[in-house]
């Protein structure tokens, strides 16, 4: 049995003995009033509401007022206001989201993709998720910046809490309902340059603080700041319709008649909205009932329709991709003195420009837990179950051919059901001392292994102004049905040149790229300490260190079987090779693989008066890859026979590529920013913010010439993005007790790139105005 699995069972012995101690003095006794009011609550990291300060894992709380001041634009944009959150703007509108970065090594695909499988993100604990290929979709989020209350991030893996896919952490958006009594309403609106476009409206009652009802909308769209695509072909800009298939796709297997790109594009009937970036709207309505003070019910339901241009799977002329995506939600919670259950329904269809990444899907999951409180120990088991039902193309038990288009829809749902079993305790001998441990097993039925998830916390309060925590804990990502079920082909060839004055020889491949069951799955394993340190009234600061290791990385690797006839020269030398033909075999299994990575965030809040309030984070961190980390060709065996008529060699070959690209220069090695708050007066309040980062290089290897079987000469494209600082400026005004008006300065720095191959990011000038009642 591993050290620390040991020590995790050690521990959960000592917690669920029923031993106490002695209670010293309580620490809030010797808080001032202004100090306990001024007390942020977080929820997320123990599933209680409690001190901010007292939190068992590294969180950090984004308040709606800091959000505001900030001309944040966008939930992710909001991000950047938390240390250990790396925020990429890809196209206008559309970000790539990080906690720590690991997900950026490697992406089981030839491009870099933002969807971050590692991070799980909640709306009022409601899991949004893709579980087909992983991740978030940002843009189909139905809410929008002025729906929320506050958002909570914990970083590093809280998969003991939440369940898979919170290997890196968790990020927990609270929306806000009408909270005053009687009516309460809000509309916001704004407008900028490229065509920028944001309406909120927020309409709610509050029934004597026991019952509420709101309603709200949004809409936003989001312009490019030039009309260029990255062509793979040509490895530069170009206009859309000057785009060129980067392969020899065929059109027809037997004649191998190959595509135009132009003809490809037509064929798949689907067109670029090439000045769009983003386009979205959503519809929710939240109804709260409070049956007493320890119980209530939250009644949540919402729509939303968006597009977006984003890189996506398999575009084979450009890296960006055009998403369509329709989708509804249902969630209820009941909290009913100490038991606890929520029950979750989403259905949707994201529709891709190509269709070998269109998707419909319908998602069910229920949670139940029971809070139960034996002196100082509280324990909280539970249990919850997923059913996961998606209808994609690429996972029919007949293979869909990419090269060949055969587009539609079957009746060949795939599904996948999660069932998993929980238990946290919570033990606080002293007033000072507390320890938390949480453990957790999923069961997926598409998958032989169970999956064990556990933390391990210890927070000690020397006193009121200082605060020193420990914490070990394991998270995995589950398995997708992508990697499940993935059974796709094409046909494509690629023209051989050889060194000789012969003529050059187009060799075909029939390349399949398919799913292999019962794999492991990316698993994080973190240690971290941390201070917390309040000098006085006015100054805080949150400094946290962490070492993390990830292993059983799913990487892409291809088996070829080549055939050639190779004509020799008069002293049996390679002279030519006068034909070939290649079946290759592409799966995700696991591989000796892995990553290490250790490094520093902290947080300084200082606030010297009641008007100015001052916000420095940052993340300095040092990613080391493990294993194999450079491409493999191997050759694993040849069969040769000669022939003496044409004095020819047919030649069958094995052979091994590793086709995943990896790199531990896509996470930055720092990553921070700050926010500038000064209130002038009673109405005039402005803001500064920043946020920076240092240089990343991404990178693009096509998997189908990733290397030549013949000359062993590999292919690949780099982009290097420079460290760049991102300005931001907000001044606004309140005209009355009701309206206020505001401008908003965007990239006040000048044009920049953020993510590999995708779009620069332009200087915004907005204004806008805010309404409520």
């Amino acid at each position: 049995m591993a050290v620390t699995t040991k020590v995790l069972y050690t521990a959960f012995f000592l917690i669920l003995c029923n031993y106490t101690m002695g209670q010293e003095k309580n620490v809030y006794t010797g808080m001032s009033l202004d100090e306990i009011l001024n007390v942020d609550v977080a929820t997320t990291a123990s599933k209680k509401p409690e001190d901010l300060f007292e939190t068992p894992l590294s969180v950090t709380i984004i308040k709606k007022e800091d959000i505001i001041n900030s001309g944040s634009t966008s939930i992710m944009e909001a991000l950047r206001l938390s240390q250990g959150v790396i925020v990429r703007e890809v196209t206008p509108g559309n970000y790539d989201v990080h906690i720590r970065g690991f997900d950026d090594m490697t992406k089981n695909a030839y491009i870099n993709l933002p969807y971050n499988s590692t991070t799980l993100v909640m709306i009022d604990n409601r899991i949004v998720y893709s579980y087909f290929s992983g991740g978030t979709f940002w843009e189909t989020l139905p809410i929008d910046i002025h729906d929320i209350e506050r958002i909570e991030v914990v970083r590093g893996p809280a998969s003991a809490l939440y369940g898979a896919n919170a290997a890196t952490g968790v990020i927990n958006i609270i929306t806000s309902h009408a909270e005053k009594q009687g009516l309460n309403t809000f509309a916001n609106a704004s407008i900028g340059n490229n065509n920028f476009k944001k309406l909120n409206t927020n309409i709610g009652y509050n029934w004597n603080d026991n019952t509420s009802l709101t309603i709200s909308g949004n809409f936003s769209e989001q312009h490019r700041f030039d009309n260029m695509y990255y062509n793979w072909n040509d490895s530069e800009y170009s206009s859309y319709n000057d785009l060129s298939i980067m392969m020899a796709l065929e059109k027809d297997p037997t004649t191998h008649e190959t595509w135009e790109y132009s003809d490809f594009r037509d064929s798949l009937n689907t067109q670029y909205d090439i000045g769009v970036s983003q386009q979205k709207m959503g519809i929710n309505l939240f109804f709260e009932y409070k049956l007493n003070t320890q119980s209530n019910l939250n009644i949540a339901l919402g729509a939303q329709k968006s597009q977006a241009q984003k890189p996506g799977f398999l575009n084979f002329a450009t890296p960006l991709s055009q998403n369509n995506s329709s989708s509804f939600y249902f969630s209820g919670k009941l909290d009913l003195n100490n038991l606890f259950g929520q029950f979750n329904v989403s259905s949707g269809e994201d529709l891709n420009s190509n269709p070998g990444n269109s998707f419909k899907y319908t998602n069910t999951d229920f949670t139940l837990e029971y809070l139960l409180n034996i002196d100082n120990i509280s324990l909280r088991p539970g249990l919850s179950f997923k059913y996961l039902n998606y209808n994609s193309p690429i996972t029919y038990n007949e293979p869909f051919d990419l090269s060949v288009l055969n587009y539609q829809f079957k009746d060949q749902d795939r599904e996948m059901t999660n069932v998993a079993g929980s238990l946290l305790a919570d033990w606080k001998p002293t007033s000072k001392l507390r320890l938390i441990g949480g453990i957790r097993t999923d069961k997926f039925n598409v998958n032989k292994f169970y999956f064990t998830n556990y933390e391990l916390a210890a927070t000690y309060r020397i006193n009121k102004n200082n605060l020193v925590r420990a914490t070990i804990s394991r998270a995995n990502r589950s398995p997708f049905i992508f990697d499940t079920y993935l059974n796709a082909k094409m046909n494509f060839s690629y023209l051989y040149e050889p060194t000789s004055n012969t003529n050059p020889v187009d060799i075909p491949v029939e390349q399949y790229i398919l799913a292999k069951k019962d794999q492991k799955y990316p698993t994080n394993t973190s240690f971290e300490i941390n201070w917390r340190k309040k000098f006085n009234s006015k100054l805080d600061l949150d400094i946290e260190v962490f070492s993390q290791k990830i292993s059983n990385l799913l990487p892409s690797n291809e088996y070829r079987e080549i055939f050639s006839s190779i004509q020799m020269d008069s002293e049996n030398q390679l002279d030519s090779i006068r034909s070939g033909y290649a079946k290759a075999y592409m799966y995700f299994e696991n591989q000796d693989i892995g990553a290490n990575q250790i490094g520093m965030s902290f947080m300084l809040k200082y606030a010297p008066s009641d008007r100015i309030n001052l916000q420095l984070q940052g993340t300095f961190q040092k990613t080391k890859l493990t294993g194999i980390t450079e491409i493999q060709y191997n050759t694993t065996n040849t069969e040769l026979s000669f022939n003496n008529d044409d004095n020819t060699i047919d030649a069958l070959t094995y052979s091994n590529i590793n086709l995943t690209l990896w790199s531990e220069k896509l996470t930055p090695t720092f990553y921070g920013g700050f926010m500038l708050n000064y209130r002038v007066n009673n109405r005039l309040n402005i803001n500064m913010n920043g946020y920076l980062y240092t240089k990343q290089v991404f990178a693009g290897i096509p998997f189908f010439n990733i290397i030549s079987d013949y000359t062993g000469v590999s292919w690949d494209n780099y982009m290097t993005i420079k460290a760049h600082t991102i300005l931001n400026t907000k001044a606004s005004y309140d005209i009355g007790k009701q309206t206020q008006i505001y401008v908003n300065f965007k990239n006040i720095l000048g044009e920049h790139r953020e993510f590999g191959f995708t779009d620069k990011i332009g200087t915004s000038c907005l204004i806008g105005l805010n309404w409520e009642l």
